[in-house]
């Protein structure tokens, strides 16, 4: 276990697994449950599991947490209070191939908020390598055909998608100066905070449009979002951007419509075609070319 957690890229696949429920959870849930609700509940499930978790470490950290409260806010608010909920939002208009093909940006917007912010470069084989593995996503949302990529027209399902996309993007590039305190301790306070701020939102989507269903399809998708989706891929997520840098974390996002098209293959009975052959190598190329580069500081 111990040589798994200090693995960016076994954690990158871990995270990869984790998340490719969570856009097929919240479009089969986006008729039934409100995209506020979807994601407040999840998180609300996450804290007891992150509180139990972090208890150990809690004492020690909690007041370096507040020390440093502005930028465990800033991660709340991008992660926890916009991100799912944008994505929920805009999954309830859009489909899943414009979803796909908006968060493949993830790594370029990743690589460029560093590089404004920070300074940071990347080789020129990081960049065949991330150019390798943009086109082989793009050869599995096209199905191989390029008609299918002319024909997408952005929506407003859309936009909520990439505001989304950019607000994880900067979570990921600001992750890099988060106190220095127990992964759990981390988890727990951006939850905290980022439900905190949440909470106002899910109450007036509440009164004003549609409360969230009891039913044991809501219980069981948020089950799933919560332990999976959140606790498991953010724990995995947090520790690749620790070992890895932010540039080769932005990867596991080449990563999900794999998994993606294989857990379709399992419980949906389809079929792999030659054009996901030749996008699985374009991806493993490109994730490996970047994985084995150094990034340079300037």
């Amino acid at each position: 276990m111990k040589s798994i957690l200090n693995n960016g890229y076994i954690l990158m696949v871990v995270t990869a697994i984790a998340w490719s429920g969570n856009s097929i959870i919240g479009r089969g849930l986006h008729d039934v449950a409100p995209s506020i609700g979807l994601a407040f509940w999840r998180w609300m499930g996450t804290l007891p599991i992150f509180l139990i978790l972090c208890w150990p470490y809690l004492k020690r950290d909690w007041p370096i947490i507040l020390h440093h409260w502005k930028i465990v806010l800033m991660l709340a608010v991008l992660s926890v209070t916009i991100y799912n909920a944008f994505i929920y939002q805009g999954l309830t208009t859009t489909t899943a191939i414009n979803s796909f093909l908006l968060n493949t940006s993830r790594p370029m917007i990743i690589v460029l908020i560093s590089f404004i912010l920070f300074k940071d470069r990347i080789t020129p084989l990081q960049g065949v390598g991330f150019v390798m593995a943009f086109c082989g996503t793009l050869t599995i949302i096209a199905r191989g055909d390029l008609e299918v990529l002319a024909a997408l027209n952005l929506n407003k399902g859309d936009f909520w998608i990439l505001s989304a996309t950019l607000a994880w993007a900067l979570y990921t590039v600001l992750l890099g100066n988060k106190p220095k305190v127990h992964a759990t301790s981390l988890l727990f306070a951006t939850v905290l905070f980022g439900q905190v701020l949440l909470t106002p939102f899910y109450i007036w989507e509440t009164v004003t449009f549609k409360p969230m269903p009891i039913t044991l399809e809501t219980i069981g998708g948020i089950a799933y979002l919560a332990v999976i989706s959140s606790v498991v891929a953010y724990l995995a997520y947090n520790r690749t951007v620790e070992l890895l840098g932010a540039n080769k974390a932005g990867l596991t996002s080449y990563l999900l419509p794999i998994f993606g098209s294989l857990f379709a293959v399992i419980l949906l009975g389809e079929s792999i075609r030659l054009y996901h052959v030749v996008a699985f190598a374009l991806i493993i190329g490109g994730v490996s070319l970047a994985a084995r580069t150094k990034r340079r500081t300037i």
